[in-house]
């Protein structure tokens, strides 16, 4: 028996690569990935690094030192008053509860605020001629940490604070030892 050649079909003409929907998904994925990665790289670059403090170490090792100095402020008695508002700005009073705590030269005040580096504010009080300290504070909101010191040491009072209006647009702190429910 002879074999008889079959005849060939006549064949569609097979479409280029690139008409094929799979090709295309297979490609997708990680070209998404590429855009992502340089999105990625691009807001790294650009965005500035001010949530982390450059002495992180040295802000660390000095807590000890602080919390000697915090008790020695609760002992005393030291306590701050803002009255304002956050939109008008607030005037900050410091006083102490006992009298040997009077101190004749200015306080340094430090309010940070716990992300954002620009948004910290720095104050010197001046002696109110009354043994306590008064100041103006431009108008600044919301949370903040509060430390206050002498310029020449002693004690500190340091204490979270939330600057926002209130009914009587009055906020007290007060020192206590570190750890104590405000």
């Amino acid at each position: 028996m002879t074999a008889v050649p079959r005849t060939a079909r006549p064949s569609a003409q097979e479409p280029p690569w690139y008409r094929h929907p799979m090709v295309w998904l297979i490609i997708a994925i990680p070209g998404s990935a590429v855009l992502v990665g340089m999105l990625l790289l691009t807001l790294a670059i650009v965005t500035p690094e001010s949530v982390v403090r450059e002495d992180y170490y040295q802000a660390g090792r000095t807590i000890n030192i602080d919390l000697r100095e915090t008790h020695q402020a609760a002992d005393l008695g030291i306590s701050a008053t803002f009255e304002g508002h956050p939109e008008d700005g607030w005037l900050l009073r410091v006083s102490p509860r006992r009298a040997n705590a009077a101190v004749d030269g200015p306080l340094e005040v430090l309010l940070a605020h716990p992300t954002l580096a620009s948004r910290d504010r720095e104050l010197a009080l001046t002696p109110d001629g009354r043994g306590g300290w008064s100041g103006m504070l431009e108008p600044i909101g919301g949370r903040h940490m509060l430390s206050i010191r002498p310029v020449e040491g002693g004690w500190l009072l340091r204490r979270e604070v939330v600057l926002e209006a209130s009914a009587d647009e009055r906020i007290e702190v007060s020192a206590r030892p570190w750890g104590a429910p405000q």
